[in-house]
């Protein structure tokens, strides 16, 4: 028996979900992600498996693990390409910003490398479960679904993957306790 999600086509799924597909690879992939090639080999992936979709999961929950996938590809794409052709910011440091506030621009840039040059350390589990929580904003039951585990395991994740966070930032960019703890992750948008 066909599901309301199961029974979807592309273009119904692709206008429901874009936006939402679109935060996840943001946030997961850091500024350096090509943010509109990612959503479109997200789309293009969950387009040719949508007839295989069994509806076992709910349908975010499926498109989050083909996000999840892509990211993680590309990002070791990315650091292959970095290693064998330069640095990013060696190969397109050179560009001018196009926002009206400049300075703010460059400290939110800079705030967003550092957190995900601390986020990069981590294992992916943490680094999953930070990005959901502190920079996606959603709560334990929704990070819980999204990755198939229980509320409260989620909860424990954060907190450790959190501590974990925590002592990589303070070995990687030594501050005063009290700066550390008021560093948020709001900065770090797209």
């Amino acid at each position: 028996m066909a599901t309301p999600e199961t029974s979807l086509d592309a273009g119904t799924m692709y206008r429901m979900h874009v936006h939402q597909v679109a935060r996840w690879a943001a946030r997961l992939g850091g500024p350096s992600l090509d943010l509109e090639d990612t959503v479109h080999e997200v789309f293009v992936i969950a387009c040719t498996r949508l007839s295989a979709f069994r509806g076992e999961s709910s349908l975010s929950t499926w498109l989050f693990g083909i996000t999840d996938k892509v990211v993680r590809h590309r990002r070791r794409k990315e650091r292959w390409w970095r290693w064998l052709s330069g640095s990013a910011h060696q190969t397109a440091g050179h560009l001018a910003a196009t926002s009206p506030d400049p300075l703010r621009i460059v400290e939110q840039d800079q705030t967003a490398r550092d957190v995900y040059r601390v986020l990069d350390c981590l294992p992916e589990g943490d680094r999953r479960i930070l990005i959901l929580f502190e920079l996606e904003e959603l709560a334990a039951y929704e990070v819980a679904a999204l990755l198939g585990i229980k509320a409260a395991n989620a909860r424990v994740r954060r907190h450790r993957a959190r501590a974990r966070f925590l002592k990589i930032y303070q070995e990687k960019f030594p501050v005063c306790a009290t700066d550390v703890t008021r560093l948020r992750c709001e900065n770090v948008s797209r």
